[in-house]
């Protein structure tokens, strides 16, 4: 091994030693890391090695630093969702927001509501004609004032034209009670899960770094005549979530 590929496999192993203490839980959100000298000693290596060892933590966003108080932990709260029963509970209420409530957070959502002609994924996984309309539901879903996740949620145009969920206000009973009303009751859902990195927009709205994975979930639901009424793209920085299921034999 030449003595570039060591000081590769340093700060690698270095950045994987920090990453671990922590996902662990050892280290909690706003925790001071050592200096570099500090760390150039620990660990006998050049200051330029724990460099890239920290440029590889913030690049993946375990790390922030400040002129006054250093390099420190960054790491908020993570939240669990259980995805399986977002679309069973008739309470009444919003289903992610009671299960945020009941985390002790305090969530919030910013909504837009645009008309669109759809991407070919969108159109394909709401089955439409060519020259079909989608509306986009987009929210910008917070807790405690951060952005957690964006949620996008199409549907069919010429099914929720002039209804509720045509509306950029919040529906507080949730919409699939809007679908409900309108005879499209979702009775099965398809769920696709997938790691990836975050796209620009992501970046921007969830002030994430670009190295951060973000949890790409999305949910087509259907009708009990297999229509489906629903597509749900959601994005989750992967640093502030646990997708949660119950699998019954």
């Amino acid at each position: 091994m030449t003595s570039t590929q060591a000081s590769q496999a340093a700060y690698v192993r270095i950045a994987a030693e920090w990453a671990e203490r922590i996902d662990s839980g050892e280290l909690q959100h706003g925790d001071p890391l050592p200096t570099r000298d500090e760390l150039a000693a620990q660990y006998g290596v050049s200051k330029t090695v724990i460099r890239d060892a920290l440029g590889l933590l913030h690049q993946d966003g375990y790390l922030t630093s400040n002129t006054r108080r250093g390099t420190s932990v960054f790491r908020l709260k993570r939240y669990e969702l259980p995805m399986y029963v977002l679309e069973a509970d008739d309470r009444g209420r919003d289903a992610f927001n009671d299960a945020v409530e009941a985390q002790g957070g305090r969530p919030y959502q910013h909504i837009r509501v645009e008309t669109l002609v759809p991407s070919p994924e969108i159109r394909a996984g709401l089955q439409l004609d060519d020259g079909g309309l989608a509306l986009a539901r987009r929210r910008m879903r917070t807790i405690d004032g951060t952005p957690y996740c964006i949620t996008d949620s199409f549907f069919p145009y010429a099914l929720v034209q002039g209804t509720e969920i045509a509306d950029p206000t919040d529906i507080t009973r949730g919409g699939r009670h809007v679908l409900r009303e309108l005879g499209a009751e979702m009775v099965r859902h398809r769920d696709t899960i997938r790691s990836r990195r975050p796209h620009a927009r992501e970046i921007a709205d969830l002030s994430i770094s670009g190295g951060l994975p973000v949890i790409r979930h999305d949910r087509i639901s259907y009708d009990s005549s297999g229509r489906p009424v629903r597509l749900m793209a959601s994005a989750f920085p992967s640093d502030r979530w646990e997708l949660t299921y119950e699998v019954e034999k």
